[in-house]
């Protein structure tokens, strides 16, 4: 009789939820990149801050993700076009500081270590359900490297209101990538 109370106790703990493993970013190793157009032609430029984390179960699988970002970052690569981005016309950066992006809904798509990401956009407080697909390749040092790329439409979070809207001049789709090493929350 022990054995078999023995035998239930231990299947039942091996039925118990798995917990959730937590990671965040290396920022000295992560990159978040966005390019507008100008008149065709691509301006890349970067999020020097941005802060993410993201829960994967105990069989490294990603579960959620939370992505942060500090618009005043943003860098076109000129003085000029950085303080113009940061205007009321643009990212209105006083009005609101911070991007998000929050999901708890993470499927497999297709390939080996390919995901997508279903979750809300927060951009000058105008919030859109979006898709972030993205590759998730753990290392043999620990750590997990994350690389996706989507496009925007910057008149959905009215980025380049007034004159700009029209996308004559600068593009309406904004090319969105990153390449991000995730390591443990607790390092």
């Amino acid at each position: 009789m022990k054995i078999k109370i023995l035998l239930l106790l231990l299947l039942c703990l091996s039925a118990a939820p798995v917990s959730a493993e937590q990671w965040r970013d290396n920022s000295a190793q992560s990159r978040l990149y966005f390019a507008p157009s100008f008149e065709g032609l691509p301006i890349n430029g970067e999020f020097r801050q941005f802060a993410v984390n993201i829960a994967s179960d105990q069989n490294l699988q990603p579960e959620s993700l939370l992505v942060r970002v500090q618009i005043a970052s943003a860098d076109l690569g000129s003085t000029d076009l950085n303080e113009a981005i940061q205007m009321v016309d643009w990212f209105d950066n006083k009005s609101f500081a911070e991007a998000s992006f929050t999901s708890n809904q993470i499927v497999a798509a297709g390939g080996d270590n390919q995901f997508i990401a279903s979750g809300h956009l927060s951009l000058k407080s105008v919030g859109k359900t979006i898709d972030v697909p993205f590759s998730w390749q753990p290392s043999a040092d620990g750590s997990i490297r994350m690389l996706g790329e989507l496009e925007l439409d910057r008149g959905d979070f009215a980025i380049g209101s007034g004159e700009w809207s029209s996308g004559d001049q600068i593009g309406l789709a904004v090319k969105v990538w990153f390449d991000v090493t995730l390591i443990a929350a607790n390092d």
